[in-house]
């Protein structure tokens, strides 16, 4: 199955949906209690990814093996040389670093300066971690706020941001996309090699479906090794050649996406993503479901949003913790991070999407259509 480029407008907004399922994850794990059916809907349903949020993060990461090894190939193809070369990984990994870096900084400013306006000392213990230590349990510096700008923190050193973890791994394993195109026609070996590396984690303690960073920056590749066979799936299915599903095999898919939506395993996951993306891409109610204006609006500002409700949240949890229930601080938060993403999106994301095209190497950029490495490495789903 090769969609043309114009397909990927399902994808995008997919990667929105899952971004919104990770702010509703966050704001349900500020909440201090819940009634039991919910509790029960949340974790025993196919709701689960509301409740651990992993789910979402894998599917960005097998989203990004997808998209970006897509874009990879095609240019390879129109341009033998311009990706497997020192001057185009460096073109490559130039946009990867300002696609990302820019927006994270970004975000990192965003969250200072809340903290500043809003930050009066610890949140109290019967506070969740996640809002009373996993962010803002300190005030910040600037060597701690440069720190997590890189990408170098590790455990809970994202106190600024703490969903930059993911952005660790996504940067780290992307610079490695390029390598999958050597095994074109070998993808057993490139999932094989890649679950190596999900060996690598275990061997160094890292459980399946736990672990967002090491407790040391050493540990953190670990981490990010566990993560390769998610990168590594999306990969292997931009480079097969495989059949349009027919109706019986998307309704077959569907109930299997469904069902592994309460998988406890990465594993299970990862096929749920693969199965997803190729359903999105197969036509019918889902694909028109996903070209909506909603759909299509919240995969423009995925990243954003992704970014910054976070900050959103700790600063409303900081403000109003005592005076408002903590379920009305967790609908603000989602409420208020809507048009917070719409604003980032159109004063940083955009601008970062401009710079990234600047730094195109001539060489790698003849011969590939308008809308081709550049524009789609910017659609690369970044979490």
């Amino acid at each position: 199955m090769r969609p043309n480029p114009a397909r990927l407008i399902e994808l995008d907004s997919l990667r929105g949906l899952a971004a919104l399922i990770v702010v509703l994850h966050h704001a349900y794990l500020s909440l201090p209690w819940v009634p039991d059916w919910l509790r029960w809907a949340l974790e025993a349903t196919p709701l689960r990814p509301i409740a651990t949020g992993r789910p979402a993060v894998l599917f960005f990461f097998v989203l990004s093996g997808y998209v970006l090894t897509r874009a990879l190939a095609a240019q390879e193809a129109k341009q033998p040389g311009s990706v497997l070369s020192a001057p185009g990984w460096a073109s490559y990994a130039a946009q990867r670093a300002v696609r990302l870096g820019v927006p994270v900084l970004a975000s990192l400013l965003f969250s200072a300066l809340l903290q500043r306006l809003a930050w009066h000392g610890p949140l109290p213990a019967e506070v969740p971690h996640l809002v009373a230590k996993a962010g803002w349990h300190e005030m910040w510096t600037w060597p701690a706020m440069l720190q997590q700008a890189l990408l170098l923190s590790h455990g809970d050193g994202f106190q600024l941001n703490p969903v930059l973890w993911s952005l660790v791994h996504e940067w780290r394993v992307c610079l490695l996309l390029p390598l999958a195109l050597l095994f074109r026609g070998h993808l057993a070996l490139l999932l094989a090699a890649s679950l190596l590396g999900a060996g690598v984690a275990r061997l160094a303690g890292m459980p399946e479906g736990w672990v967002t960073l090491g407790d040391s920056l050493w540990r953190t590749f670990a981490a990010s090794a566990g993560l390769l066979p998610a990168f590594a799936a999306g990969a292997a299915l931009a480079l097969a050649r495989l059949p349009p599903l027919d109706r019986a095999g998307a309704a077959a898919a569907g109930i299997a996406v469904v069902m592994l939506a309460m998988a406890a395993q990465d594993y299970g996951v990862i096929a749920a993503s693969v199965l997803l993306i190729l359903l999105a891409q197969a036509g019918g109610g889902l694909a028109a479901a996903l070209r909506r204006p909603v759909p299509l609006w919240l995969g423009r500002v995925s990243f954003s949003l992704y970014l910054v409700h976070m900050p959103l949240l700790l600063m409303l949890v900081h403000l109003l913790w005592g005076r408002l229930p903590p379920l009305a601080v967790a609908g603000l938060a989602i409420g208020l991070s809507l048009p917070a993403a719409a604003a980032m999106y159109r004063w940083v994301e955009q601008p970062s999407h401009r710079m990234a095209r600047r730094l195109r190497w001539q060489g790698a950029s003849r011969g590939v259509p308008a809308g081709g490495l550049a524009s789609q490495v910017e659609r690369g789903a970044a979490p």
